[in-house]
């Protein structure tokens, strides 16, 4: 556009905070990602010991009725 003359060090300022934005926007997305990867393996370690937990009930059931 005729009316939006800019030089070119305005151009290397936007561009210099354009892409300091990215990194943080990329740094919050890995730490969400990262967030979600513990949550998952939280809640991999509840299933497993509430599996375990209704195993051995049913043993200690089992074995009761003997």
């Amino acid at each position: 556009m005729p009316g939006d003359r800019r030089t070119v060090e305005e151009i290397r300022r936007e561009i210099t905070t354009e892409r300091e934005q990215l990194v943080d926007a990329l740094a919050d997305l890995r730490e969400g990602i990262a967030a979600k990867s513990r949550l998952a393996a939280v809640v991999g370690a509840a299933l497993a010991v509430g599996l375990a937990a209704a195993a051995a009930a049913t043993v200690v059931r089992r074995l009761k009725r003997k």
